[in-house]
């Protein structure tokens, strides 16, 4: 596992100047100068932006070991000060953690692609705020979801549905990667819509999550 590879090379490389971190889980660590939170979460875990899980550790332990000081500020340690280094397996993640990492599983995947749709509303106000026209609008919306989707398809291993969601989309739409701009604005002024309400229409839809796929990934 790539993620696996680079974490025990970099404690290969780094243990003779970072004694305090092994390969072994759940480890003290004293800070060297030049450390900073984000770069020993790093040389741990090879993940730069797991150090929140440092920061709890630490502060768990320090209400039981006063060998330990609390971190109360994120951009402040001191050399010499002694911290926690949690475990940290595949298994532990939390649900944040798949915004730092690469998604790897369908709902992290689900999880990522979640985060880029809702996104889109809150882009949307910055678009207007630039006067930008509705149509551009509409088709930047349009773009930022479609750009998800392919991205997520491509990102899941499992092969055989993404084949099965490209032959649902060729069914509905004629091709495998979901309606087009054209086809949504369409289907909208077919129904007698003004075209200036099917291009907001299109902005809402593409910054709306889908509910059913959203179940299946809730602990």
């Amino acid at each position: 596992m790539n993620q696996f590879s680079k974490l025990i090379l970099v404690f290969i490389l780094q243990l003779s100047v970072y004694a305090g971190i092994s390969q072994e889980a759940n480890n003290a660590y004293i800070v060297q100068n030049g450390d900073w939170l984000s770069k020993i979460s790093q040389k741990a875990y090879g993940n730069p932006h797991l150090y929140y899980r440092i920061i709890e550790s630490t502060n768990e332990k320090q209400l039981s070991d006063n060998s330990f000081q609390k971190i109360s500020d994120v951009r402040k340690i001191n050399v010499g000060q002694k911290l926690w280094i949690p475990a940290y397996k595949a298994s532990d993640k939390k649900k944040g953690d798949v915004l730092v990492a690469i998604p790897v599983t369908d709902c992290e995947i689900r999880i990522w692609y979640n985060y880029q749709i809702v996104a889109i509303s809150e882009l949307n106000k910055s678009w207007i705020q630039q006067k930008t026209d509705l149509k551009t609008r509409a088709l930047q919306a349009y773009e930022l979801r479609h750009n998800a989707r392919m991205n997520a398809r491509f990102m899941m291993a499992d092969k055989v549905k993404v084949k099965e969601f490209q032959d649902r989309d060729v069914l509905k739409y004629g091709n495998p990667h979901g309606p087009t701009f054209a086809q949504l604005l369409k289907k909208c002024t077919d129904k007698g819509t003004a075209t200036d309400a099917c291009y907001q229409d299109i902005i809402v839809s593409s910054s709306r999550v889908s509910v059913v796929y959203n179940d299946k990934c809730k602990e």
